[in-house]
Order: structure tokens, then C-alpha cells, then sequence
């Protein structure tokens, strides 16, 4: 689903209510121009002297088979849009703790290979 329409909180919340009537989780990610290839996969986070890397709303929607929101895409910079496109297009991403999203069905045929 792609909506546009005029500033404002409208399309989010008939994103939101869509969801809720399916009964599916929402992860949800505002773009802006100042969004980079970290908002969308990984942050780095000191967690009780450690870094360790946490799981944005894009990694997490494909992990847990939620639906993602994206609000402003239209802002997005160019060096964003190939990251977002290979998720959500090839449902693949590198990921920066050195996992690798893919496809469940292609996972599953280069196990039995």
C-alpha cells in the first residue's frame, strides 16, 4: 500500500487502523532527510559498557513478519533508497553485526542444497 496525500497525521493513522483490523503488529519508521543506512538496518548502543548493535524498525518488521510503515519516503536521500529497495523488493539486507536477511523460501532451498 502507498498513500500520499497533504502533511499531516492521516495517512499514518489509516495505515494503523488498516492494520488493526487484519490484526497485524506495525513497526513504524518517519524519513526524513537526515535518515541514513543505520536508521534503517542497525544503531550502535553502549548497553552496560558493551556495544552492541540494535535492530531498527525496517530489520525488525522483516524478522517478525510485521508490517512496516515507512512515513516520507518521498524525503528519503538517494544513498538510503538502494538499502530500503533491496529489503523490501529482495527481501535482503547485510546487517552490520554480521547477519544476513533473506527470503525464508530461499534460505530453506540453499539448506537442502
Amino acid at each position: 500500500m502507498f498513500l500520499i496525500g497533504p502533511p499531516g497525521s492521516s495517512r499514518r493513522l489509516l495505515s494503523m487502523r488498516f492494520c488493526e483490523l487484519l490484526n497485524k503488529e506495525v513497526e513504524y519508521i518517519a524519513i526524513s532527510q537526515d535518515t541514513t543506512e543505520s536508521d534503517l538496518k542497525q544503531r550502535r548502543e553502549i548497553l552496560n559498557g558493551a556495544a552492541i548493535f540494535t535492530d531498527q524498525a525496517p530489520v525488525r518488521a522483516a524478522i517478525n513478519g510485521r508490517v512496516l510503515v515507512i512515513d516520507g519516503l518521498e524525503k528519503a536521500e538517494r544513498n538510503v533508497l538502494p538499502t530500503l529497495n533491496n529489503l523490501l523488493e529482495n527481501r535482503e539486507m547485510m546487517l552490520d553485526d554480521g547477519r544476513f536477511l533473506m527470503k525464508a523460501e530461499r534460505y530453506l532451498t540453499s539448506q537442502n542444497a
